[in-house]
C-alpha cells in the first residue's frame, strides 16, 4: 500500500510538472503577456541596479541652479528638473519608490483580503455576512476618493501611502476570493475531503485555495498596476513621498508650471508611468488568458 501511494504521488507530481510546462509554453508564446513581463522585470532590475544605471546618482536630491530645466541632451539624456537634478536619474531612483509602494501594498492587501475571503466563501451564516457587508462598506465608496481621504488625513508620505492604498485594496481581493470559494466549494473533491474528515482550516488551505490561486494571481497582477496608477496620482496631488524624494506623480506635479517649454519635464515621468502600468496590465491579461480553464474553452468553441 505504501509503495502504491508512493507511485501514486510520484504520478501526480508529474502531471502538475507537465501542467507547469504547458502554462511556461502558453506564456511565451503569448506575446503580449511576455511584453508585460519584460516590462515588469525592467523594472526590478532598475529599481536594483539604480545607483550603477544612473548617470548623476549623487544629484538625486540636490540643487544645481545654473542647470535648471535644460533640455535633453548629450549629457543629460532626458534633460534636467527645476532643480537641475538630471531627470534620467531621479526616474530610475523613482523606480525604488514606486515598486515599494505596489509590492508592500499589494502584498498586505493580498493577506487581508484573501483570508476573508476564504472564510466568508466556506462558512454561512452571520459571520460570513458580516464579513462582506464591511466589504460592501469601503467599496461602496470610490477607492481613489477613499485613498485620498485617509493620506490627507494622516499627511504625505510614504509609509502613510502604503497604508491607505492597503486599507483601500483589501476589499478587491475579499470580493474575489470569496466568489471563488463559494464556487469551488461544491465540487467534488471538496465535498470527498469533508467526507473523509478534514478540518475546515485543511479544506480552505490545502483543497480550495490551490483551486483558485490562479484567479489571485491575475487579480494581483492587474491590481499592481492600478496600485502604482493610484500612488502616482496620490504624489501628484501632494500627498505621496514628501520633497525632494523622485517620485514620479510629484514630478508630473512640479511640472505643471513649467509647461509647454519644458515638455521634457512632464513627459519622462509620464512615459515612465505608463510603461509599468502597461506592463502589469499585459501580464494580468495574459496569464488570466492561460490560467483560466473557463476562458480556453470558450477561445477553443469559438475558433
Amino acid at each position: 500500500m505504501t509503495g502504491g501511494a508512493m507511485t501514486g504521488g510520484a504520478a501526480t507530481a508529474r502531471r502538475q510538472q507537465a501542467g507547469w510546462q504547458r502554462v511556461l509554453k502558453r506564456f511565451t508564446g503569448d506575446r503580449a503577456a511576455f511584453l508585460g513581463a519584460s516590462l515588469i522585470l525592467t523594472l526590478v532590475l532598475v529599481a536594483i541596479f539604480a545607483p550603477v544605471l544612473s548617470p548623476f546618482p549623487g544629484d538625486v536630491s540636490e540643487f544645481h541652479t545654473a542647470q535648471r530645466l535644460r533640455p535633453p541632451d548629450a549629457v543629460n539624456w532626458l534633460g534636467t528638473d527645476r532643480m537641475g537634478s538630471d531627470l534620467l536619474s531621479r526616474i530610475l531612483f523613482g523606480a525604488r519608490i514606486t515598486i515599494t509602494i505596489a509590492v508592500i501594498a499589494v502584498g498586505t492587501a493580498v493577506l487581508v483580503g484573501v483570508p476573508i475571503g476564504l472564510v466568508a466563501g466556506y462558512y454561512v451564516g452571520w459571520p460570513s455576512n458580516l464579513l462582506m457587508r464591511v466589504s460592501d462598506i469601503f467599496l461602496a465608496v470610490p477607492q481613489i476618493v477613499l485613498a485620498i481621504a485617509i493620506a490627507q488625513t494622516l499627511g504625505p508620505s510614504i509609509e502613510n501611502v502604503i497604508l491607505a492604498l492597503s486599507i483601500t485594496y483589501w476589499p478587491f481581493w475579499a470580493r474575489l476570493v470569496y466568489a471563488e470559494t463559494r464556487s469551488v466549494k461544491n465540487e467534488v473533491f471538496v465535498e470527498s475531503a469533508i467526507a473523509l474528515g478534514a478540518s475546515a482550516p485543511r479544506v480552505m488551505i490545502l483543497h480550495i485555495l490551490p483551486n483558485i490561486a490562479s484567479a489571485i494571481i491575475v487579480r494581483t497582477s492587474i491590481g499592481m498596476g492600478a496600485t502604482i496608477l493610484t500612488a502616482a496620482a496620490l504624489g501628484f496631488l501632494g500627498l505621496g513621498a514628501p520633497p525632494p524624494a523622485p517620485e514620479w506623480g510629484r514630478m508630473i506635479a512640479e511640472s505643471r508650471e513649467f509647461l509647454p517649454e519644458a515638455w521634457w519635464y512632464a513627459t519622462a515621468p509620464g512615459i515612465a508611468i505608463f510603461l509599468v502600468v502597461m506592463g502589469f496590465n499585459l501580464l494580468g491579461d495574459g496569464l488570466r488568458d492561460i490560467l483560466d480553464p473557463r476562458i480556453r474553452r470558450a477561445v477553443g468553441r469559438s475558433e
